[in-house]
């Protein structure tokens, strides 16, 4: 009963957490109401702001018509650490300020704020007519809705039908069950990719715990709860998304995530090789053990979900597109249900796994020593595989070449120890992997970066590309890049410093002639949205674009092409097809 209650639990909670995350961010005026009133002879300013919500105390101003500032006596605000702000002073209820007198026949206000946990909205300004008290709307721009994005001219006419999203597209050919039946496929095909290897060592070990009680069933249920408690970790990253906006997006996305796993991965791989006991700390198995009645399914669930937050940073490519959506759309339910699923998926090869293989697991003795190793190696690559978005390409190669050779020399001094039937094998794949290492490695002497082509640094090299490339930041500079490419064919490709998808993008089809090959008539113009200014996310939101990477192509009447825009990373196979459906080539 105590296994089937913790079954239950993890899908219960995760329900629970879809009520909390239900609306949607307000429009600005709607979060932070402003009404003014005459108190005798001075002016009174009665700010409202919604539950959730706050404004920061040092942005609140309100100026004369020569730009001086009115000194204000605001209420004393709770001190916030602010992700975009830092450590900042912040008010939470409603207040009024009383303005000191002045001359001025017109004043502009001006305030900023945030939902908490969410989003932070643009600087609003608004001007305030002494005489008749009339206050103006917001003459910047705050968070547009879909009216005011359709009144902001847009210098490309957006298709109809961008394709590339493909959690929108789901949700538009079938619906909600459709996403999550889709999300469910997509992760059984994610369960083949590096980035899941690590979870099977994980789950072995998991398994091995439970020792010599280790049945069948109880092999299928120990691997049932770990999947479980990876699928919730996924839904929970949902959530996350549609309360942190794009910001979650872009931390998954940054340079610390990539090496901070991949440094995981690397002392992941040392505990196979006997440098620790991968396993929950004792008081934890304790702990759980005591309020479970057993520990073994509890203890699953938990390493289940940890295991989940360690490789989430990993599979960053798979899940931009549905991150950015849910933050853009807010709609937590759908996002949380499809990474659910998605987690299941990636689990159905890790219940295979535990149920087929988990009852014959070794308890102890060489051979199992030998498959810890193995296991070991896997976390090494895995590591490698999560630096290739990090490091140049020939640089990696070099970590691949060392992988080469340390598995060589690994086969060939344990070939003695090996069974005699295993001798010739162990000793062929030894002098496999030391020569394919020596090949990798005179790949990333030569200026090669894949191990599947190494010796690409020695093939003649393709003519270098001529295309005319223009990098602007905001509307105005997509205009005037628009504008000075009139009757050309265009690549409209939006990047980010942060973005760890977009340096690989930069590398496999910016930097390759290859891939380049016959644009020389097109532009491309990169927009640059590093640091998710207001005026980034005003071209973002007219423009349909979730986030970085996203390319657009664009004819030379400065329309997208339909069903030609690209999210997340791509291969130069689909940048090229992309281009030839767009008439490009």
């Amino acid at each position: 009963m105590s296994v089937l209650r913790f079954v239950l639990l993890l899908p219960l909670l995760l329900l629970a957490g879809f009520a909390s995350a239900q609306d949607a961010p307000l429009r600005v005026e709607e979060a932070f109401g402003l009404d003014v009133s005459d108190v005798g002879d001075t002016i009174s300013l009665s700010f409202s702001i919604e539950q959730g919500y706050y404004l920061y105390n040092d942005r609140i101003a309100v100026s004369g018509e020569g730009g001086e500032e009115l000194a204000l006596e605001l209420p004393t605000g709770q001190i916030y650490e602010d992700p975009t702000f830092g450590t900042t002073e912040t008010l939470w209820d409603d207040f009024s300020v009383t303005l000191p007198a002045t001359d001025a026949k017109t004043l502009s206000i001006s305030y900023q704020g945030c939902k908490d946990g969410s989003i932070c909205y643009p600087p609003v300004n608004r001007s305030l007519d002494v005489a008749s008290l009339s206050l103006s709307d917001n003459l910047g721009f705050a968070m547009l809705g879909a009216e005011d994005a359709n009144a902001v001219v847009s210098p490309i006419k957006i298709a109809q039908d961008t394709g590339g999203s493909l959690l929108s597209d789901l949700v538009e050919q079938g619906g909600v069950l459709f996403v999550v039946g889709g999300f469910l496929v997509f992760g059984v095909a994610l369960a083949f990719t590096p980035c899941v290897f690590p979870m099977y060592p994980i789950l072995a070990g998991t398994l091995t715990q439970s020792g010599r009680t280790l049945s069948t069933p109880r092999a299928f249920t120990i691997s049932l709860t770990y999947v479980l408690g990876m699928a919730m970790a996924f839904g929970l990253l949902g959530l996350a998304a549609a309360w942190s906006g794009q910001n979650l997006q872009m931390a998954l996305q940054s340079p610390w995530a990539v090496w901070g796993v991949a440094i995981l991965f690397a002392v992941l791989a040392t505990s196979m090789f006997g440098a620790f006991e991968l396993q929950l700390p004792s008081s934890w198995m304790t702990f759980i053990s005591r309020h479970s009645g057993g520990g073994g399914h509890a203890g699953a669930g938990v390493m289940g979900f940890l295991s989940a937050l360690i490789v989430g940073p990993c599979v960053t490519a798979p899940l931009a597109a549905a991150l950015i959506y849910i933050a853009q759309t807010g709609d937590a339910a759908l996002g949380a249900s499809a990474l659910f699923a998605l987690g299941l998926g990636k689990g159905i090869p890790l219940i295979v796994f535990g149920t087929v293989g988990g009852k014959a697991l070794p308890r102890a003795g060489a051979w199992m020593e030998r498959v810890k190793h193995a296991f070991g190696f896997v976390f090494i690559a895995a590591s490698i595989w999560m630096l290739e978005r990090a490091l140049p390409g020939s640089i990696s190669l070099a970590l691949w070449a060392g992988l080469a050779f340390a598995i060589a020399v690994y086969l060939l001094w344990t070939v003695p120890d090996m069974r005699s039937g295993w001798r010739v094998a162990g000793g062929v794949l030894g002098i496999a992997a030391l020569a394919y290492g020596g090949v990798l490695g005179f790949g990333a002497a030569t200026g090669a970066r894949s191990p599947l082509d190494p010796l690409h640094g020695i093939a003649p090299a393709p003519l270098a590309s001529d295309t005319q490339t223009l990098n602007v930041a905001g509307l105005d500079g997509l205009s005037d890049a628009i504008a000075s490419t009139n009757g050309q064919h265009r690549i409209v490709y939006f990047t980010a410093d942060w973005c760890i998808s977009c340096a690989v993008i930069e590398r496999e089809i910016w930097d390759n002639p290859t891939a380049l090959a016959g644009l020389s008539e097109t532009a491309i113009i990169k927009v640059d949205v590093t640091e998710n200014s207001p005026n980034d996310q005003i071209v973002m939101q007219v423009l349909d674009v979730f986030g970085p990477p996203t390319m657009l192509y664009v004819d030379r009447q400065a329309t997208e092409v339909e069903g030609t825009r690209l999210i997340g990373e791509t291969s130069v196979s689909d940048f090229r097809e992309m281009a030839a459906t767009a008439g490009l080539l």
